[in-house]
Order: C-alpha cells, then structure tokens, then sequence
C-alpha cells in the first residue's frame, strides 16, 4: 500500500511540473533597435529648442515607413523633455522615415499630409535606414526648410485709428505632403495682423511675417494688402500682381499704404537658409 501511495505521490508531482513547460516559436520573434534621435543647431551644439532665426519649433513628427506601408508614428512638442531626443523601437530591416518640424498653429495630420490653420515656419526631409544587429544607432540627418515667407512693410506713418493690417495672398499653401515634401491645400485666405497701439504715430517701424508652405519651383501669387480700423472700415489698400514665391526664400515688399497713390516694392532675400542637424 505504502509503495502505491509513493507511486500516487511521483505521478502527481510530474504532472505539475509539466505544467510549468511553454513552447516557444521562435520563428516569431522580431529583432528591435531602440533609436533616439539627437538634434542640434545649425552649429552643432546641442539645444533642446529647435530653434530656427531664434524663434521656437513647437512639434517634432516622425513617420515610419516598412514596405511602404506606415508603421509607427512619433509626435513630440516643445513642452515634453525629449523635444529635441525622441525614441523610436525600429525592426530589422529597411525603413524610409519622415520628419517634420513646425511651429505652425493647429496642425492637423490626415492620411499623408499636416496641415495648419496658421502656418509657419518648417521643416522636412525622408531619410532611408537600414536597421540591424551591427548598423549604427547614430545616423546625422538635415531637415532642410520647406516654408516660404512675405514679409510685409509699411513705411508711412500709422494712422490714429489703425487696427489691422489684412493681407491675402490668392496663392498660399497650407499644408505639407510629408511623404513627398510637396506643398498641398492651396487657399484664398485673408491673414488678420492686430496693428497694437503702441505703432500709431510711428512711421516705418510697421512690419509683419506672413509664412505659408512652398514647393521647390518659384510660384507666382497677387497679394492684397489693408489698413482697417476697429469697425473694419478700410483706411488704405493696395494689391500687387505676379510677386514671386519659392521654397526657404523670403519675399519683401514694402512701400505708403495710406499716402494717395500708394505703391509697394519687391525685394528677395535668397540668404534665408537656416537649417537644422538632425542626428540619430
């Protein structure tokens, strides 16, 4: 009876146990590469800030792409501690990732594009990876401008009354392709810029940024540029055909806008090609 018992007993204990067995297939396993990006300035000295003409980035994207197919997506704003040294887990294998960096207002991503309501100055550029056991976890990338700007400047004195200053371009691109860089969502909008009381009674001290999205070959727009005053009562126009736009370029114009026979001039600045160094 005592050896029954004993043999109860084994049994038992190596039915437990192989309980306790998983098979694993390791034919599922996929080999990862945690990566940070590291970014710097133009300079190649750290900064958390994204910094372009001494003004702030506000997001940071990152687009994964496998096969042709979006994988994983990062998004980082100026507010979280790894703005400037993102993550990303890649698999092994062969990636194209796209980034984007803006400080345009309320972006908008739909299927492959971001769009503002207020765009502003940015950023792009796709870089092909190869990720494996022995490929380099460090991998400089430049995110090249893809913004264009106007650049609005009136050298008459500003009225008594003076409220806005409203410019609308015919031709202006608010939104971005991040798979291809092309500029998307051309609109007719009217830009509202509050004129603040501190410039009534200045002469020449008036200007204002107007930034929107931009391909690589010059493009043409007619521009419209008002003084309103609080109730929207017009005080000074002028309109401006066939000024010329293009990719990481300011346009200026300038000129009276309340004096009789108003006229504005048009200059280039081709010298506005800040940068950043993009490292991974």
């Amino acid at each position: 009876m005592r050896n029954a018992f004993f043999l109860l007993a084994v049994a038992l204990m190596m039915v437990g146990c192989t309980t306790n067995y998983i098979t694993v297939d390791d034919s599922t396993t996929v080999d990862e590469k945690r990566v940070t990006f590291d970014v710097s300035n133009s300079s190649w000295s750290v900064t958390r800030s994204l910094e372009a003409d001494g003004v702030t980035m506000t997001d940071l994207w990152l687009f994964d792409y496998v096969d042709g197919a979006l994988a994983r997506t990062a998004h980082k704003t100026s507010t979280d501690a790894d703005f400037s040294s993102p993550s990303m887990s890649l698999q092994y294998g062969e990636h194209t990732i796209y980034f984007v960096a803006s400080r345009g207002k309320t972006p908008t991503v739909d299927g492959t594009s971001i769009t503002w309501a207020q765009p502003s100055d940015t950023f792009w550029k796709a870089v092909n990876v190869s990720v494996g056991s022995g490929s380099s976890s460090v991998v400089p990338v430049t995110l090249n401008r893809v913004a264009t700007k106007l650049r609005v400047s009136v050298t008459d004195e500003i009225p008594d009354g003076t409220a806005q200053l409203c410019v609308t371009p015919d031709v202006w691109w608010y939104g971005l392709d991040y798979t291809t860089g092309a500029a998307v969502d051309s609109r007719t909008t009217e830009r509202v810029i509050s004129v603040p009381a501190s410039y009534i009674g200045t002469t020449g001290q008036l200007a204002v940024n107007i930034f929107g999205l931009s391909d690589t070959d010059e493009w043409m727009a007619d521009i419209t540029i008002t003084a309103k005053d609080a109730e929207g009562n017009t005080m000074g126009t002028v309109s401006l055909a066939d000024v010329p736009f293009e990719r990481n370029r300011a346009t200026n114009v300038s000129g009276s806008l309340f004096a009789a026979g108003t006229t504005f001039s048009v200059s280039l600045n081709d010298e506005w090609t800040d940068s950043y160094n993009l490292e991974w």
